[in-house]
């Protein structure tokens, strides 16, 4: 398979899961119709077309009896006018979800022309009008095709794209985690995801007709999850736990940190030059290497129980980060409330950047609401 064959087999699979989200979480219906995607849409003006075709009420048999026929005929002309107004019923209705916006002048035609159809019938009782106006104004309204309402070339194409390139972005990550040898984003713990991560937020916070709660709950969640595997990697990260300690014995280490193995060379350097002057009868040396040893096991001793104390305080935090994480995906924290428990978590913001915060107000709401 080709790079480009690939490309697109990743983005119909992104579009399917948009689409299975839509399915089960109907706040997304707007992402899509902003993007021309009909939805439902498309099948209640065909239900309202077949509606408008179908044969009238017939009117009443004259019985000779005066009153009684005009009683018959208002029936009749009431239970015609009911008989279509279910189906300009059904057109308002229709005009009410959302759809592209550039369509709102056309959907103002379409109000226009049911008033008129509505005072057509009041004029003229039992009396079909004609319907060929409203129904080509109901399937340019649908198919985005009105002569003088064209949209701008490759708009609907930059909304889709959009859809799946930022609104999709964190269930793409979310599909790249399950696959161990996935390429598609870098690791979560990398300064790399966290400047993409950083961008894309940007990019959706940029774009305003793509804010929805739902996916604004997917970016926080995401990046609840980046600072958990963040927390963690700090955790069993010994060469960074050691580098927060405020004192540390003097080693090779420090010097090279990028080997390894250095602390091991060292000492046995030492121990070797420990022995040869043992051997060599240098007392005042072996002396000050014996020492020097001595203090070094102590030293590290200490050391080693600041950083067990530490990676334990770091573990705690990250217990408290996945339960705040867990509580706020099961819909038990509103955003206000995230923000305030993570500014406390995260006071030094290593690990939440200001778009974190910025998505939590996007969608702001009280406790009880």
């Amino acid at each position: 398979m080709t790079a480009k064959a690939s490309t697109r087999t990743a983005d119909w699979s992104l579009w399917r899961a948009l689409e299975d989200w839509r399915a089960k979480r109907h706040e997304l219906e707007p992402l899509f119709a902003a993007a021309g995607v009909p939805g439902e849409l498309e099948s209640l003006v065909n239900r309202v077309l077949v509606d408008l075709r179908r044969s009238p009420p017939t009117p009443p048999l004259a019985s000779g009896d005066t009153q009684r026929d005009a009683e018959e005929r208002a029936r009749y002309h009431e239970g015609y006018y009911r008989h279509y107004d279910d189906s300009f019923y059904k057109v308002e209705t229709m005009l009410a979800l959302p759809w592209v916006p550039e369509m709102q002048a056309l959907a103002g035609a379409i109000r226009e022309e049911l008033a008129a159809l509505r005072e057509a019938f009041q004029s003229q009782p039992g009396r079909k009008p004609d319907f060929a106006r409203l129904e080509g104004l109901l399937q340019h309204y649908v198919k985005l095709d009105h002569p003088e309402l064209p949209l701008p070339e490759g708009l609907l194409e930059g909304r889709r794209r959009g859809l799946t390139e930022i609104a999709g972005y964190p269930l793409l990550v979310q599909h790249a985690l399950k696959d161990p040898y996935s390429d598609a984003v870098p690791p979560l713990t990398s300064n790399a995801f966290r400047d993409e991560f950083a961008a894309r937020a940007r990019a959706y916070l940029d774009t305003t007709w793509l804010h929805n709660t739902v996916v604004t709950q997917w970016y926080v969640a995401l990046a609840l999850d980046a600072g958990l595997a963040r927390k963690k990697r700090d955790a069993t990260d010994h060469a960074r736990l050691a580098k927060l300690l405020k004192r540390r014995w003097p080693t090779l280490s420090i010097l090279i940190p990028g080997f390894e193995q250095a602390d091991q060379v060292w000492y046995l350097l030492l121990s070797g030059l420990t022995f040869l002057a043992l051997f060599a009868e240098w007392w005042i040396a072996a002396g000050l290497l014996i020492t020097w040893l001595s203090l070094s096991i102590g030293a590290h001793r200490a050391e080693k129980k600041q950083i067990d104390a530490h990676r334990a305080s770091l573990v705690a935090q990250a217990a408290t980060m996945k339960r705040v994480r867990d509580r706020f995906v099961a819909g038990l924290i509103p955003p206000g409330k995230l923000a305030f428990q993570l500014r406390q978590l995260d006071e030094a913001g290593e690990y939440y950047d200001e778009a974190v915060y910025a998505l939590l107000a996007q969608h702001n709401y009280d406790e009880g609401e």
